[in-house]
């Protein structure tokens, strides 16, 4: 099946106060607010209007919607008819006023996901200066699903997403046409967990870019979810900040992998080192006291079975 999705464009997050989390993604995570209203605002880094947008709301708060650009106009007719083959409603959406996008289909996945499909985005006509933070590229979005492997299964027939590499069926990274190892990410979890945000991940252009984003959040009082890593599936190096009021946290990475048309998905062990190579040769109690110290005293549940479950 053809690869209709060339990228993911933006994540939209529900907040309880837009101008607030504006600040702290422009401040912490060095994004550049580039629209906003009373209960809107668009950041980004790129040439593109927004990969991020903020809506105020007064209960919800996290995910409300991912965007996937199209690699051609045709595939929303092609997207549009596997849509109607699977029984799901959609509808068409495009305001380059308000949304800033031209033409495309909204739905909402089996698990909840509300999810655009789209062809074009405003465009900047000057890339966003960036003086301590460059960024290049919007890159993934990671969600939770009680079923990984159906979810695949959708997303494989509907959007043309390929499987790069699972862990444990636990988890799977699925790529879109620009193939770079993972456009989005789901992983297993309760059913009341389903549809929510792990995280969405910026690619950066250096490993300087990647320690200073962490700098600059350490140094604003910010936490870390996770410290910097080197995932065994994509072989990027990262660092997870937290964002406390949405429950979830943002990624920048750099050397992640752009994988070959024909790779065959690998099935990675779930242990802590397919996280993170670096923790090779490290105790589990070793582990256990390091990541508590970054994520704090509240995780350390989670820590222990993590570090328990190292054969």
């Amino acid at each position: 099946m053809d690869q209709t999705v060339q990228r993911l464009g933006y994540v939209v997050m529900a907040v309880p106060d837009v101008k607030e989390s504006a600040d702290f993604y422009s401040r912490i995570g060095q994004m550049t607010l580039h629209d906003s209203s009373r209960d809107t605002a668009f950041l980004g880094g790129g040439y593109e209007h927004h990969w991020l947008r903020l809506e105020q709301h007064t209960r919800r708060r996290g995910l409300v919607r991912v965007g996937f650009e199209l690699a051609h106009t045709a595939e929303l007719d092609v997207v549009a008819d596997r849509l109607d083959a699977h029984g799901i409603p959609h509808h068409e959406i495009g305001d380059l006023k308000g949304d800033a996008i031209d033409r495309g289909l909204r739905f909402v996945d089996p698990d909840g996901v509300e999810v655009d499909v789209y062809t074009d985005m405003l465009s900047r006509g000057v890339k966003t200066p960036q003086s301590w933070v460059r960024m290049n590229a919007m890159l993934h979005a990671v969600w939770f699903s009680p079923d990984p492997v159906a979810a695949h299964d959708f997303y494989a027939q509907v959007l043309g997403f390929r499987a790069s590499d699972w862990i444990n069926r636990n988890a799977v990274f699925m790529r879109s046409r620009n193939n770079y190892h993972h456009s989005l990410g789901i992983f297993r979890s309760s059913q009341d967990r389903a549809a929510t945000l792990d995280h969405f991940c910026i690619l950066v252009e250096s490993i300087d870019d990647v320690m200073r984003a962490r700098n600059i959040a350490l140094r604003n009082g910010a936490k870390l979810n996770k410290d910097v890593l080197r995932h065994a599936a994509s072989g990027s190096i990262s660092v997870y900040i937290a964002d406390p009021v949405a429950n979830m946290s943002f990624e920048y990475c750099v050397e992640h992998d752009i994988v070959d048309a024909d790779h065959r998905p690998r099935i990675l062990e779930s242990t802590p080192i397919s996280r993170d190579v670096w923790l090779a040769g490290t105790s589990k109690e070793e582990i256990a006291a390091v990541t508590a110290a970054v994520s704090g005293e509240e995780h350390n549940g989670a820590l222990s079975a993590i570090a328990n479950s190292i054969a």
